[in-house]
Parts: C-alpha cells; structure tokens; sequence
C-alpha cells in the first residue's frame, strides 16, 4: 500500500475520532447549560463515568468526550498496525506493538 494511502486512514481516522469526541463534549456543555446545576465537578472514575452518563450527569458526558479524545492518538497507532500488518511490514508493527507496550505500562503505572 502507498504512503498516500496509509495517511489517508490514518487522516479518517484521527478526524472522526476529534469529531466525536468534540461532538460529545458539545452535548455534555449543553446537558449542563440546561441542567438546574446541582451537579458536582469532580474527578470521575470509568465506571463512574458510565454510571453518570445512565443518570445524565452532564459531568460525565464530558470527560467521556475527554476520554475519547485522549483515545484518538491511540486508535492511530492501532489503525496503523493493521495496516502495517496487511502490508506486511513487520518492522514497523513491532514498532506500532511497542508504542502500545509502552502505552499500557505508563496506564498501568500511572493508574
């Protein structure tokens, strides 16, 4: 596959992940403009985050867009190791494997 073409995927998938996560956000600003405002803002865990989307905590719809957007630099790498792979082009999936590695070890230390 071309250069041109594996930045061409890599381009969608970068764009739709901003987009959603922007729109998400979006959502959770008007949920709170709209809100009676009784919502507290603090740091939510993932499982928390869902819960409070469940009740309509707009708190939670915006870290959710939050998280989303943090997750679109990592979707890229994923998006471009099976690319890489259909390609057959084992050094840079070793490449894309470790920048995954290394990713989940920084979660795992940091969290």
């Amino acid at each position: 596959m071309e250069c041109s073409n594996i930045n061409k995927y890599i381009r969608i998938v970068l764009l739709v992940g901003m987009f959603l996560s922007v729109s998400v956000m979006i959502v959770g600003l008007i949920m709170f403009a709209f809100s009676d405002g009784t919502w507290e803002v603090v740091p939510l865990s993932l499982t928390q985050i869902f819960e409070g989307i469940l009740r309509g905590n707009p708190i939670a719809v915006i870290d959710l867009g939050i998280l989303l957007l943090i997750a679109t630099p990592l979707t890229r790498v994923l998006a471009a190791l099976v690319i890489f792979a259909i390609n057959k082009e084992a050094r840079f999936v070793l490449a894309a494997i470790l920048v995954l590695v290394v990713v989940g070890i920084a979660i795992i230390v940091g969290g």
